[in-house]
């Protein structure tokens, strides 16, 4: 049995208010803690670009433990769910506190193989996953067009502003930006407070009170670098040197300030802006198509119908090129995901041709397939089916 309280004398112990994250998926790091007081969430993304709550960690716990022995970077975010107190454990007093307690390194080995297993069958259990947090900068001003060239053709301005009710569910957050290492504000949503009311066909998230999508990308007011903040530390030096040499002639052409109520016209720069970052940095179609998907969903709220289909057009071609053309390291079930969801979008442009094709693609019936998403594709064929006789 381990003995918490000997190897508390050993290590450092740091203290997390609840909603910090205390890792982000992709940062490199040296240590692995153990959980001495509270409850963390781990959460990975998904193909669709939903954070999934993986698993929750209480005392006795432990995460991390991969980047301590290889240097890898984390593979998980994780995120404090009450005021919690870790042990963080290093290369420097590891070897000694194994020495002391070696019964650590048995329940490592037994966790590194465990968790594994245990994540594939959480997730297969899930819905739709669950959205984290949220953010942004922010001053009093809005947003001026200088060039409209970020924007696609027919884009237009929107009077519609966040509900002041929004504040009860943020709070600020200070952070480095990892491109040219600036600090600035974001307001974050308080994943604690986040209450999912439904999901739609076409897997977005429905939640009470709050529209997390407008705080769901940072955006760097310094250098415009602009990314979803489960994503944004992720970024190589040498992206970082290509984007900072594009960055003025970036802000020449618009000028960011989020407001206090925000305005949906800084939220679609804010996507616009991401859109321009992931051009630079990545051939991933999936990439974009998560931004596109979500365009579409803010264009609807706006009642821009014929936005709505240009940015589902667009979340279509390139998820398809995912799925099609792209290798990637996913689970059967985003597989399934991502297959149910080109089924939907198809519906959403009038293939129903496709969107059949694609609802067959989700199901599967062997192994590791969500017994969930199969019930969904087969009430779409059979939705499908009726409709062709009609």
């Amino acid at each position: 049995m381990v003995d918490i309280a000997s190897i508390a004398k050993l290590g450092e112990a740091r203290k997390y208010n609840i909603d910090e994250t205390i890792v982000y998926a992709g940062d490199s790091g040296h240590e692995m803690f153990i959980i001495l007081k509270g409850k963390v969430g781990v959460l990975i993304n998904s193909i669709d670009g939903f954070p999934i709550k993986v698993a929750e960690l209480g005392p006795g716990d432990f995460f991390g433990e991969m980047s301590l022995l290889e240097g890898m970077p984390r593979s998980a975010t994780v995120e404090a769910l009450e005021d919690c107190i870790v042990l963080v454990i290093n290369e420097n007093n590891f070897e000694k506190i194994i020495a002391q307690q070696p019964s650590l390194a048995y329940r490592i080995m037994k966790g590194m193989s465990s968790r594994i297993r245990k994540q594939n069958e959480e997730i297969s259990k899930l819905k739709q996953g669950e959205a984290g947090e949220s953010q942004a900068s922010e001053v009093s001003s809005s947003v001026k067009i200088l060039d409209d060239s970020i924007f696609p053709p027919n884009h237009k301005t929107y009077p519609l502003t966040a509900s002041p009710d929004d504040e009860g569910f943020l709070f600020d957050r200070e952070v480095t930006c990892p491109v040219c290492t600036q600090t600035f504000k974001v307001k974050s949503v308080r994943s604690s407070k986040l209450r999912l009311d439904k999901v739609d066909n076409d897997m977005r998230q429905r939640f009470i009170g709050i529209e997390p999508l407008w705080y769901l990308v940072w955006v760097c007011p310094h250098c415009y670098y602009s990314n979803f903040h489960f994503e944004f530390k992720q970024v190589s030096d040498s992206i970082a040197r290509k984007f900072l040499d594009q960055s003025k002639e970036l802000k020449n052409k618009v000028k960011l300030q989020f407001s206090n109520p925000r305005k949906i016209d800084e939220v679609f720069a804010s996507y616009y802006l991401m859109l321009q970052y992931l051009r630079i940095s990545t051939q991933d179609p999936s990439a974009q198509a998560k931004v596109w998907l979500r365009l579409s969903w803010l264009y609807s709220d706006v009642q821009d119908e014929e936005m709505y289909i240009y940015a589902s057009q667009q979340a279509y071609e390139m998820f398809k090129s995912a799925y099609y053309n792209s290798r990637r390291s996913t689970t059967v079930e985003q597989e399934q995901r991502l297959s149910l969801l080109l089924g939907e979008l198809s519906l959403r442009l009038g293939n129903n041709e496709e969107a059949l094709k694609f609802f067959r693609g989700a199901l599967v019936r062997k192994g590791d397939g969500n017994n969930t998403i199969n019930r969904q594709a087969e009430d779409k064929i059979a939705q499908l089916r009726e409709a062709s006789k009609a």
